[in-house]
């Protein structure tokens, strides 16, 4: 029942990120993605806050106290190394390389996850599963690809910004997995006979993130001019805060409930999905065409997911045969 949840949680994730990217990037048109980033993980901590505080009834005060030093040591470096440091990274790379070249290495985040998850959590795949995450990753490679629509000349504008522009989005994905491994390691930590919620785990993934960027912004950017830029005009805050509530709120709770019940690697996974998922719902809408190639690609990296996930009963099936 547990995996179950697990993989529903996970494709929730997906859906709820899904959502979040249109907002988000609706929001990055109209006003700087810094300042997006930040004025969104504000604009999630003090939702987080409310949302923490009424579904545990704790106080504020008690979600400070109520978690040990080694939730808030884990937690807090998964916020500031997946939130903080690896957004910033992949922002980076958004503005040098475009959104979809970009996203291209996010690819690196389930081999990290997966990675991390063996020599922190001691977490292990079989050979069947880590086929199944090859020929997902390989799908996504491969529908990507066929998706790119600008010369490589259009990255930068010369070949020491291309450079630093894949450099920033290869370290980007390993921030995202290297922080939901930690935030995992976080979730399971077990003090007094209780168990951190997830939701109160996010919280502390963002309240550590939000600090950190926001004293990193304290000396180079007007906080307060940032600030009413966004909230102060509606058509900036409309998807700034639908892109918070379904991405950093909803959609970062549910990914922590899906990495504390399956393995990291095969949610990052599930996760990494997301260009495809972006892709399919911008055709549905009318904004964009998919060609054969990319809705065979499509195939090809959900196939390899469905491996991932049914490699205990495909190799059970794949016995019975031989």
């Amino acid at each position: 029942m547990n995996y179950t949840t697990g993989i529903l949680a996970a494709f929730t994730t997906l859906a709820c990120w899904t959502i979040g990217t249109f907002a988000f990037t609706h929001a990055a048109k109209l006003a700087s993605p810094k300042s997006v980033n930040r004025v969104r993980l504000l604009f999630a901590m003090l939702l987080l806050s409310v949302v923490t505080v009424s579904v545990s009834t704790h106080s504020i005060i008690a979600l400070f106290r109520l978690p040990n030093l080694h939730e808030w040591l884990w937690l807090g470096l998964s916020g500031v190394v997946g939130l903080s440091i690896g957004d910033h990274f992949a922002f980076t790379a958004f503005k040098m390389l475009g959104s979809s070249r970009a996203s291209l290495f996010n690819t690196f985040a389930p081999f990290a996850a997966l990675l991390l998850g063996m020599i922190l959590l001691a977490e292990h795949i079989s050979a069947l599963g880590m086929l199944g995450m090859a020929i997902s990753v390989g799908g996504l490679l491969w529908f990507i690809r066929v998706n790119q629509k600008n010369n490589l000349s259009k990255a930068g504008s010369n070949r020491q910004e291309l450079m630093r522009g894949v450099l920033f989005a290869i370290l980007g994905a390993i921030c995202q997995g290297l922080g939901i491994v930690l935030a995992k390691k976080g979730l399971m930590i077990t003090h007094e006979g209780q168990d951190l919620s997830p939701v109160h785990a996010t919280w502390i993934r963002m309240f550590t993130a939000t600090v950190i960027i926001y004293v990193a912004g304290l000396f180079r950017t007007n906080l307060v001019a940032e600030f009413k830029e966004i909230a102060y005009k509606p058509q900036h805050l409309k998807p700034v805060l639908i892109g918070t509530v379904f991405g950093p709120v909803i959609g970062v709770s549910i990914s922590l409930l899906a990495a504390s019940l399956i393995e990291v690697s095969l949610a990052q996974t599930i996760f990494s999905l997301l260009p495809i998922t972006v892709m399919v719902v911008a055709a549905i809408s009318g904004k964009e065409k998919i060609e054969l190639g990319s809705f065979i690609a499509a195939i090809i990296s959900v196939g390899g997911v469905f491996v991932l996930v049914w490699r205990d009963e495909i190799a059970q099936a794949m016995q019975g045969l031989f």
